[in-house]
């Protein structure tokens, strides 16, 4: 297994769509794709995740006979496939048929254990744009024949109600409320709470028990039937017993491979038969390496905000602000479950330091439940919610919230860590010697993709000037708006400025959804237009005033080239660290991806195509021309096939993999004239001379050098 890439399926980018792109994922030096979900998902869905029916491939992309062909013509190219998939939730929609034979049968239903939902009278549904009868009265409920109908939501009406139908000619408003009184779901406003669980805090992804035999039967027979290599298992800690579900999986004999987000010192469990994880902390490892004078960009930071922050309690508050407003109604459910204090159980939720813990006896429930008052066997219930609040309290709040170095704000970060020593990722890639754990660097979920990331990683190299700008730019520009989120925006700038009317677009997107996540200013649920309205007008500003832009091209110039060699050395350490490299679609050149849905943008193949044809050797060191980040990844993939990484070892300035050193420095400002003495003799392989000693100056062109022992030939 050399590398996997990502394919990000839709119906703009289908089966035909990827058998395309084969030819050139296999002259990259791909040996498996890996792709999301393809079961049949909302109409139009952007990903997929939202599935509605386990036991049908997608017509949008394709349907049964296009997923074969893509996997024959795979085959045919001795491409493996990872296929992505997901058993913790379905779709809120009128196509999702088990759910729809629910809601009119309710306990008489074949499906009523499918979902997880409590065991009340009816489904509440939070699903309305306003109050019930605001909505009635503005007509936007309405009775077609046995449906009834809201917006792009047809849902059954039950025995009962066809009873109360056919009584009558016509509805008044009240009769129409009447009949939606005796269904066995309750429309609620979006705001309110379902009494289901759902994905994280979305209210149109309602959770299935795929604990029981029978579900998880129904949802894989169909897609595990398929000849594919392994499996990508999403949101893994969203099940009632993730061991017990891998072990029933791994049965199908295919590789597995789970979404899971580690703490910095947490390991995959023994005991679960995967093959790894899909690489976040490979991800945060090398980030924390990349940065410097962290001590001195915090007080920055601290600086510009005219305030102290402290770090835990931001963390700490935003976990019980999610705790008390997106889950409130769950943890009082479930504190009734427990037989425990409501503010006992929140306290408990914020305590937990990992996504979650998997056994009543682990230790993490011991450290939290001071008191000793939740029953241990009643704690499997409580663990599927733990992921959800520290996700949606450390990811989607506290990474918008504490601003000092945003590259860093990453999926499975732990920010009271921040700078790692070179040392520390030799323990951790040895940690990983022989497996197959994902390296990754970018993903679809990622905040930033790794080129973002890795400009923005820059500015810890350059404390003073980063300071002497924002102080100026802040004085300049005069902003009206939150001194964090003005803060923020600097940094984004600079890791993704392009000069276009598509990115200011694409920035105020962007920037709307971190105020909100935030929680501070503005929310979601109640959007500050006011407010908002004066970001997007510091947006307009940052990428047309032209003092300003003159003055950020002064920083931009110095970031840019530092920059690109931040993420050359990422690419090498991906593809020549223990695990298996994997490439979100795209990134194999400078691509610029901000929080989603921006990361999901399209990739232009026949783009890609053309530049592969150019790739006869490396292009002149123009950093900016995005067929150097392609050959660099072409050829350490090729030099990866022919490389055993699990026999790595540290060596000063870099390490060594079999007969392959890499050499670099994470501080890419940095000059040096230190020579590092071979064993024997070696050939550069981004220049091809032959060394026997190496002037670590010469990492200065690329931020990288990689050796290849003579021995070898």
């Amino acid at each position: 297994m050399i590398a996997t890439y990502r394919l990000q399926l839709n119906k703009d980018f289908n089966f035909d769509n990827a058998v395309s792109t084969l030819d050139y994922l296999k002259d990259l030096g791909i040996s498996h794709i890996y792709l999301s979900p393809v079961l049949r998902a909302r109409p139009s869905s952007s990903h997929g995740y939202d599935v509605i029916d386990h036991s049908q491939i997608n017509e949008e992309l394709g349907g049964e006979s296009g997923y074969l062909r893509l996997i024959s013509e795979a085959r045919k190219r001795s491409l493996g496939i990872i296929q992505d998939i997901v058993p913790n939730h379905m779709a809120v929609h009128s196509q999702n048929q088990r759910l729809m034979d629910l809601l009119e049968k309710w306990r008489e239903s074949k499906y009523y254990d499918y979902f997880d939902h409590y065991d009340d009278d009816k489904l509440i549904l939070p699903l309305l744009e306003d109050s019930l009868d605001k909505v009635i009265d503005e007509g936007k409920i309405r009775v077609e024949g046995k449906r009834i109908v809201y917006q792009d939501l047809s849902l059954p009406i039950n025995q009962k109600g066809l009873e109360y139908l056919n009584q009558r000619r016509s509805l008044s408003r009240d009769e129409l409320k009447t009949l939606l009184s005796l269904q066995h779901y309750d429309l609620r406003p979006w705001r309110e709470s379902p009494n289901y669980r759902r994905f994280f805090a979305v209210n149109d992804l309602i959770a299935i028990r795929v604990e029981l035999e029978h579900v998880f039967k129904e949802s894989h027979d169909y897609i595990t039937s398929f000849p594919v290599d392994g499996f990508r298992v999403d949101h893994i800690d969203g099940l009632y017993d993730p061991e017990d579900y891998l072990k029933r999986l791994a049965k199908k004999g295919k590789l597995i491979y789970v979404e899971k987000i580690l703490g910095i010192h947490e390991r995959v469990r023994e005991s679960w038969p995967v093959v790894g994880t899909t690489g976040y902390d490979f991800l945060n490892w090398v980030n924390m390496i990349l940065v410097d004078n962290v001590e001195e960009m915090m007080k920055i930071y601290e600086e510009f905000l005219g305030k102290k922050v402290n770090l835990e309690e931001t963390i700490v508050e935003s976990k019980r602000l999610i705790a008390n407003t997106l889950f409130k109604s769950d943890i009082e459910r479930l504190s009734k479950i427990l037989n425990v204090d409501y503010e006992y159980l929140v306290d408990f939720l914020v305590c937990l330091k990992v996504y979650r813990s998997y056994s009543p006896e682990d230790k993490e429930i011991a450290e939290c439940d001071k008191e000793g008052k939740i029953d241990r066997d009643k704690v499997p219930r409580l663990q599927q919610y733990m992921p959800a609040i520290f996700a949606k309290g450390y990811e989607d709040t506290a990474l918008f919230r504490y601003n000092a170095l945003i590259s860093l704000n990453e999926v499975g970060s732990d920010l009271t860590k921040m700078k790692a020593s070179v040392d520390e990722l030799h323990a951790f890639n040895s940690s990983r010697l022989n497996t197959l754990s994902m390296n990754a660097t970018s993903t679809h979920d990622t905040k930033f993709s790794e080129d973002v990331r890795a400009r923005i990683s820059v500015l810890s190299e350059i404390p003073k000037l980063w300071r002497e700008k924002v102080f100026y730019w802040h004085d300049l520009l005069k902003p009206r708006v939150d001194r964090n989120d003005e803060y923020r925006l600097y940094q984004t700038l600079v890791g993704s400025y392009e000069n276009s009317k598509e990115y200011q677009t694409r920035l105020k997107e962007h920037m709307i959804k971190v105020v909100r996540e935030a929680k501070v200013n503005t929310t979601w649920e109640n959007p500050n237009r006011e407010y908002e309205e004066e970001l997007l007008s510091l947006v307009d500003e940052v990428t047309t005033n032209r003092a300003f832009l003159n003055d950020f091209f002064e920083l931009e110039n110095v970031v840019l080239p530092l920059g690109y060699k931040k993420s050359l050395i990422t690419l090498a350490i991906k593809v020549l660290s223990p695990g298996v490299p994997d490439f979100y679609q795209g990134t194999e050149t400078w691509r610029f991806l901000l929080t989603d849905p921006n990361n999901r943008r399209p990739v232009d193949f026949k783009k890609l195509k053309e530049l592969m044809k150019q790739l006869k050797e490396l292009p002149e060191p123009d950093l900016q021309d995005e067929r150097v980040k392609l050959w660099f990844t072409k050829r350490l993939l090729a030099l990866r096939g022919q490389t055993n990484v699990s026999d790595y070892r540290p060596v000063k300035h870099g390490f060594r993999v079999g007969n392959v050193i890499v050499l670099f420095r994470p501080r890419v400002s940095e000059r040096s004239s230190e020579t590092v003495n071979l064993d024997g003799y070696y050939i550069n392989v981004l220049t091809g001379e032959k060394l026997r000693a190496v002037d670590l100056s010469s990492t200065e062109r690329y931020g990288v050098v990689v050796l290849v022992s003579l021995q070898r030939f």
